[in-house]
């Protein structure tokens, strides 16, 4: 019994010799991550190029006024609005598709992209060109004007000429 008790009493002061308190230590704040600069691949697209890639689904909403059921004439439903999904999302396959212009019998495709900006001075050519011609109508038009207000006058003193030559009582 004695043994046993010896056994016990070494136990106990072993578990109790193994036993300490932790003591707490402060612990290194984790590294700091910074934000990539440069695009990385594999994430998120910006909205604006969201469309570039992939075009959304279409909703349309329709609004529907009181209604017979007409499964059941028992049942009325009342006005509310029916939401369609009138097309799927899906992949841009297009994403710079030409327009096509109707031209009567004949079709011109007309890509913006293709067609460069006239240049400025093309522009300012171009304006003094139709400024050229445009003075030089007026000055025309100016002339005829003259010239149809001389004939006017010369009508007239024509037709006063003829009206004072022609006798009075005879033909």
């Amino acid at each position: 019994m004695r043994r046993n008790s010896l056994l016990i009493c070494i136990a106990v002061v072993s578990l109790c010799a193994g036993c300490q308190t932790q003591v707490k230590t402060a612990k290194a704040p984790p590294p700091r991550v910074e934000p990539p600069s440069a695009p990385v691949a594999g994430t998120d697209l910006d909205p604006h190029n969201v469309e570039k890639v992939r075009v959304g689904e279409t909703l349309k909403a329709y609004p529907i006024g009181r209604f017979v059921d007409p499964n059941d004439p028992n049942v009325m439903h009342e006005s509310h609005v029916v939401y369609r999904k009138e097309a799927g999302a899906g992949w841009n396959l297009t994403p710079n598709a030409p327009t096509v212009v109707p031209l009567g019998p004949v079709l011109a495709v007309a890509d913006p992209a293709t067609q460069p900006n006239p240049l400025p001075a093309e522009w300012e050519k171009k304006v003094a060109e139709q400024n050229q011609l445009m003075a030089s109508l007026i000055e025309q038009n100016e002339a005829l004007a003259a010239e149809l207000s001389k004939l006017g006058k010369e009508i007239a003193e024509l037709r006063r000429k003829s009206t004072e030559t022609k006798p009075e009582g005879g033909q």
